[in-house]
Formats: structure tokens, sequence, C-alpha cells
């Protein structure tokens, strides 16, 4: 076999000269699948939470979460409420597609898998300070503490459900 030639062993791991090459789980449609359902439900979830939050304690949490007024070129139009959610969403999608490729692709168990939800979420946590200077919205001080805590929780039970639906998700047989 020349250098150029690709030999499939077991229909496993190709083989290149003698050189073991690992296959990496590509981005299926089952991944995209179920990677935007962890994203969307956990989104979901956090929006709700956020939702009734605000709600319950007046901070105004659930507006810092949606406004994107900030935002160059579409910060000057007037979303509805349900557009900014879908914005929320879009970007909760993209992170359960890189959370669950990324679990899927380096087959990472429960503990491995908390560290990266966590990666993943944990900067979102500090948007809560550039996102109260720059909203021009009604939105929390950045000294609020109270509602900093209710933004804080938000996110990690975010990523609570992104992590607890990977599992529940891999038995799903689509």
């Amino acid at each position: 076999m020349n250098g150029s030639q690709i030999e499939q062993k077991n229909g496993q791991t190709p083989e290149i000269s003698g050189c073991t090459v690992p296959q990496n789980p590509k981005m299926t449609s089952s991944t995209v699948l179920k990677g935007s359902l962890a994203g969307i439900t956990s989104g979901i979830i956090m929006g709700f939470f956020l939702k009734l939050t605000e709600n319950a304690t007046g901070q105004k949490v659930y507006i810092l979460l949606l406004n994107v007024d900030f935002i160059p070129v579409i910060g000057k139009i007037q979303w509805t409420e349900l557009i900014e959610f879908i914005f929320h969403l879009l970007v909760s999608l993209v992170l359960g597609l890189v959370f669950y490729h990324q679990s899927r692709k380096s087959k990472l168990r429960y503990w491995k898998r908390l560290g990266l939800v966590a990666a993943l979420t944990l900067p979102a946590l500090f948007l809560y300070f550039p996102l109260s200077v720059l909203d021009r919205k009604e939105v929390p001080a950045v000294d609020n503490w109270e509602a900093f805590l209710y933004w804080s929780l938000a996110h990690i039970l975010f990523a609570f459900f992104l992590n607890h639906l990977y599992p529940v998700l891999e038995k799903w047989k689509r």
C-alpha cells in the first residue's frame, strides 16, 4: 500500500502507511437534531425561569436576556418579545450543538461534560455586566447583586438541563 492509500481495518479506523488515524464522529443530522433540541429546550427553561423571576421580583432580568438594542443594525429595529426570544433561542441552539457534538465526539462522561458545559456557560454569567451598561431599555443596574444572582441561577439552570438532556437524547434512536 502506498502513502496515499487508506485501508479500513475491521470497518473502524483507517490506517495510512501503518499510522492509525482516529475517526471523529461527523456532525450528522441526528447530532444536529439532538444538539438543537437540547439547546432549545434548555433555552426555553432558562427564559421561562427569568420571565417568572421578573414577574415575581420586579427585577428586569428577562428584559436583559432578550434585549438586542445595543447590537448594530438589528438594534435599531423594534422587535416583538417573541422575536427577541427567538434570538435568545438561536444562541441556545448554537450552544446546544457545540455541547452535544463535542460531548459525542470526545465520548465525554458526566464530569467531563459538566466541565464542558461550564466552559460554555460561565462566560454568559459575566455578560450581565456589559449588558447592564450597554442596554438602552430599563434593565438592572450593573451593581444589582440580586439581579445578578437570578441571572446566574438561570444560566446554571441552562447548563444543568443541557448536561442532563445529553444521556436522554443519546438513548433516543433517531
